[in-house]
């Protein structure tokens, strides 16, 4: 599968809203579901397959490969995660995002900043990346509080 970069996301996301076409009619247009063309355009290059990508590229007329991201080649043993499926548990780093509830303070972490290629360590402050529910161990989702065990990701 095409692995591609963020940027590429963003130029076909572009090329999208001017040429007046919304989501579900490109996805309609090449063939995907709209909520899979949505994460593309976040900049998750891996949501679509290599078939759809090469439509997409040549309907706005977008140059793949010299642009394309390489990933590096892990050593033996080595696995690889999907981008965005590990947070950071430190409070203080930047890519958790602060807000209250009422008097409760609570911090969201952004994992696609925190996380942008699967690796161990946070991008942004080096911590070691948490890819489960501290607490409970269930797997993470979006948003700030484990919907298993209620318990917030980041303390």
């Amino acid at each position: 599968m095409i692995n591609l970069s963020p940027e590429i996301c963003m130029k076909i996301k572009t090329a999208r809203r001017e040429a007046g076409l919304s989501q579900s009619a490109l996805a309609a247009e090449v063939g995907c579901k709209q909520s899979a063309l949505s994460m593309f355009e976040q900049g998750d290059g891996t949501k679509l397959g290599d078939e759809i990508v090469e439509k997409l590229a040549a309907k706005f007329g977008i140059v793949l490969g010299e642009e394309q991201e390489t990933m590096p080649t892990l050593p033996k043993g080595v696995s690889r995660r999907k981008a965005g499926t590990a947070f950071c548990p430190n409070p203080e780093c930047p890519g958790n995002i602060q807000y209250m509830v009422g008097d409760l303070k609570f911090y969201r972490p952004d994992r696609s900043a925190q996380d942008p290629a699967g690796g161990k360590f946070c991008a942004i402050c080096g911590e070691v990346l948490e890819t489960r529910c501290p607490e409970c161990g269930a797997e993470i989702h979006d948003g700030a509080v484990c919907t298993y065990c209620g318990k917030a990701y980041v303390a």
